[in-house]
């Protein structure tokens, strides 16, 4: 491994049509931009050297983000505000490096902090559907256990994932409906906010397909920022 001295947090926004870009082609146009952008980014060593950077989650394909958190090794100090004015020309359209901090070169890094995530959740519906979706988050607070078949390393099982709700909260407008909730998200726990929609509507008996639906990953929190 490359001599390391310096690992920077990097929060960042994948909004618009970048949000349809996916975790591994995330990667290497961050790899690209930092190249153009001359930054002294630390390599592994081997047959096969790779920038040694890493992302706190994998954002849902097709999911906005508003403060995606990236972290890089370099080899050489750099002030915050020049790494911003460096690789924002070189990324594209919808991605954009909001601000950065230098932390410890040592201890553990933000994906393996990460614990939870907010989430701002769009229905373009009418007011019925706010009061029955607002009914099925009340059904779901008050549950001590919600069991759904979900995907595992092993393949399908039934989970519990209430532990994996921590908030959730719904509002509307004249023709929007808008649930923010807080999830699980990491290595431990993890809980997309598709199939929790996917539990209000069975709660609800609407189907998924029946009305538009945005998704928003609003900020991740690492551990110490967990509420």
């Amino acid at each position: 491994m490359s001599k390391i001295r310096f690992r920077y947090r990097m929060y960042f926004t994948k909004r618009d049509a970048a949000r349809f870009i996916g975790h591994l082609d995330l990667q290497s146009l961050f790899q690209k931009a930092f190249k153009r952008a001359g930054l002294p980014i630390a390599y592994s060593e081997g047959f096969n050297p790779h920038q040694l950077l890493s992302f706190a989650a994998p954002l849902p394909l097709g999911t906005s983000g508003d403060n995606e958190i990236l972290e890089v090794f370099t080899l050489e100090q750099m002030p915050p505000d020049a790494v911003i004015n460096r690789l924002n020309p070189q990324l594209p359209a919808g991605i954009s490096v909001l601000r950065v901090c230098e932390i410890s070169s040592t201890g553990k890094g933000a994906a393996a902090l990460a614990q939870a995530a907010t989430y701002r959740i769009t229905f373009v519906r009418d007011n019925q559907f706010a009061l029955a979706l607002e009914d099925a988050v009340k059904n779901t607070m008050s549950s001590t256990i919600i069991e759904i078949e979900k995907k595992t390393k092993k393949g399908l099982a039934m989970t519990d994932i209430r532990p994996d709700i921590l908030k959730l909260e719904t509002n509307c407008d004249a023709d929007k409906t808008y649930l923010m909730a807080t999830l699980s998200t990491g290595s431990t726990r993890n809980l997309k906010p598709d199939v929790l929609v996917a539990h209000l509507f069975d709660i609800m008996g609407v189907n998924t397909d029946s009305c538009q639906i945005f998704y928003e990953r609003t900020a991740m929190l690492l551990n110490e920022e967990t509420p």
